[in-house]
């Protein structure tokens, strides 16, 4: 997990249900916020990135050696990211949420109301 974060410079990860949690906390959405797990369905994307990148070479070859360096820097990520989504390590979360009907100060006011808790 590690190299990923390090290789993409990818913000830290949050779990589906963890993020889920924040959004509903920031008071911008009515009831809860319903999620879904989509890796099973992301899966193929990684590898088809790889073989876009095969097929499609005018991308690589239109920036030059630096690009072509660092697209093909990019492969064994891709293929950590694969493995991880297809071994339940990471997993690719959907959110649906109702947006609330309130003014950004109000929401500022209520944060700073529970920060003080």
């Amino acid at each position: 997990m590690r190299q990923l974060l390090d290789q993409w410079s990818h913000p830290e990860f949050s779990s589906i249900e963890g993020f889920s949690e924040l959004l509903e906390e920031t008071g911008l959405v009515l009831d809860h916020v319903s999620t879904t797990d989509w890796s099973k369905e992301t899966l193929p994307s990684w590898l088809d990135s790889i073989w876009q990148g095969i097929i499609r070479p005018k991308g690589l070859i239109k920036f030059g050696f630096s690009g072509f360096n660092k697209s093909v820097r990019e492969v064994p990520t891709l293929l950590l990211m694969r493995l991880a989504f297809g071994n339940g390590r990471c997993r690719f979360g959907m959110f649906k949420a109702t947006r609330a009907n309130v003014k950004a100060a109000e929401v500022s006011r209520d944060r700073t109301a529970m920060a003080k808790v």
